[in-house]
């Protein structure tokens, strides 16, 4: 393993307490105390993390492509909240982690000395993975957008205007879920097999 590839395993995995950490501690520091001392304790969050860290990191790096799948897809699914959360409600920073995704399980098939046709199929199965929970993403911006009110909302522009009645509301859903889970589909799958073939 070089020392690029580490870095950025260091970086994916090392990412993972100190989010955690940070907003599990903002969100408890805001409801017990309120939110004009939450940059203290957003700060002491990285105390716990930075021993997670320095305890754990290492052997979490080292044993990256051997890690429990189950474990994976935990930690992949907790980036994909996250991520909506900084696109504020578009997943634009989901296809990345797509995209992290098939170099991730590129390099995996590499370090194991895969086959052609196991390659094949792990490529096919992440990519599987990624469109499932791309469409838990989708089923989550549609709640927080009926929670919003967006039905019956109505768009003014100089080209359109538009009011979000139930079916129009259903189609933008449908139809933008479709796209959304089939980009992330492909997205995926040609990292992978992109990386197969560029990174030796």
């Amino acid at each position: 393993m070089g020392k690029i590839e580490t870095l950025i395993l260091g970086m994916f995995f090392g990412l993972v307490p100190i989010v955690f950490c940070f907003l599990a501690t903002v969100v408890t520091a805001s409801v017990l105390f309120g939110t004009k001392v939450l940059g203290p304790w957003a700060l002491w969050s990285l105390v716990p993390a930075g021993i997670i860290d320095i305890l754990f990191l290492t052997r979490w790096v080292r044993n990256a492509y051997r890690m429990n799948p189950r474990i994976l897809a935990a930690i992949y699914i907790f980036y994909s909240i996250v991520a909506l959360g900084m696109g504020m409600g578009l997943p634009i920073f989901n296809f990345v982690l797509g995209i992290m995704a098939g170099v991730f399980i590129a390099r995996k098939m590499h370090h194991q000395q895969s086959d052609e046709q196991r390659s094949k199929k792990a490529f096919k199965k992440t990519a599987v993975f990624a469109a499932t929970v791309m469409v838990l993403i989708c089923c989550l911006i549609t709640l927080l957008a009926i929670a919003g009110k967006m039905i019956g909302y109505r768009v003014e522009t100089p080209y359109l205007s538009l009011t979000f009645t139930v079916p129009i509301f259903t189609l933008v859903v449908l139809t933008g879920g479709a796209v959304l889970v089939i980009l992330q589909y492909f997205l995926t799958h040609i990292s992978a097999k992109i990386t197969i073939k560029l990174w030796p």
